[in-house]
């Protein structure tokens, strides 16, 4: 045995041994790097650009806190890819909707009721004609108004309220109310938090020069034109 490790001590050379390393790095150094990297040693700097492709993300290994703000932009969504399930409630408020994005289309039947309109909203002119029809010929009240002294509008259809002068005000609606029938009337009318009592005196109505407006004014005791809170019904 001892002239057996004698014969291949002299037999070693350093270009058999280094032929013997690089030999045993090529075969089993892939094993060893993967063995002896400390944890968190690779990072974005050691990846090829594109080396990394969807086969090698794993499902639901991607969260929020691995995105970058505003990283996600329309080109990476695919179509229809976001639904009510990807949409946390009260997420989506008037901001995130263009002007005209939403249409009949996109409103569901009987999704609109009186909940979502704001007092006003709707008047004579957005109702269909057989609507408008069918009210005119009941003979209801078609526009209403309440009107604080200063020429406020405090509720009601009015298009817009003016106040011209001490006394007199102009209240403008959608359509013509030139064959209509006004009824004025001094009144308690609520401006912010307070609610504003008329004084004694009297208020007259008539149309106005323009189809769609009537002019009202308002006096006191002694008939000189003081301002004053009325609410004013128009029936066509």
């Amino acid at each position: 045995m001892p002239a057996i490790l004698a014969r291949a001590r002299s037999r070693l050379s350093f270009a058999n041994v280094t032929s013997l390393l690089a030999l045993f790095v090529a075969l089993g150094g892939t094993s060893y790097a993967a063995i002896v990297l400390p944890a968190n040693s690779v990072d974005s700097r050691e990846i090829r650009t594109n080396a990394v492709g969807s086969s090698e993300i794993q499902a639901g290994a991607v969260g929020a806190s691995e995105l970058r703000t505003d990283s996600v932009r329309v080109s990476e969504i695919r179509a229809n890819a976001v639904r009510s399930a990807e949409v946390a409630t009260n997420a989506i408020g008037a901001e995130e909707i263009a002007p005209n994005a939403v249409g009949e289309s996109e409103v569901a039947t009987g999704a609109i009721g009186t909940d979502e309109l704001r007092d006003g909203q709707v008047d004579l002119a957005d109702l269909s004609p057989a609507t408008r029809t069918a009210l005119v010929g009941t003979g209801a009240v078609t526009y209403r108004a309440a009107v604080t002294p200063a020429g406020a509008s405090a509720g009601g259809t009015a298009s817009f309220v003016a106040r011209n002068a001490a006394g007199d005000y102009t209240a403008t609606f959608p359509t013509d109310v030139s064959a209509c029938q006004y009824a004025a009337t001094l009144a308690a009318v609520k401006s912010g938090d307070t609610l504003v009592q008329p004084p004694a005196g009297r208020i007259t109505v008539a149309p106005a020069g323009q189809s769609a407006a009537v002019i009202v004014r308002t006096f006191g005791v002694d008939g000189t034109a003081a301002d004053a809170p009325f609410h004013l019904l128009v029936a066509c």
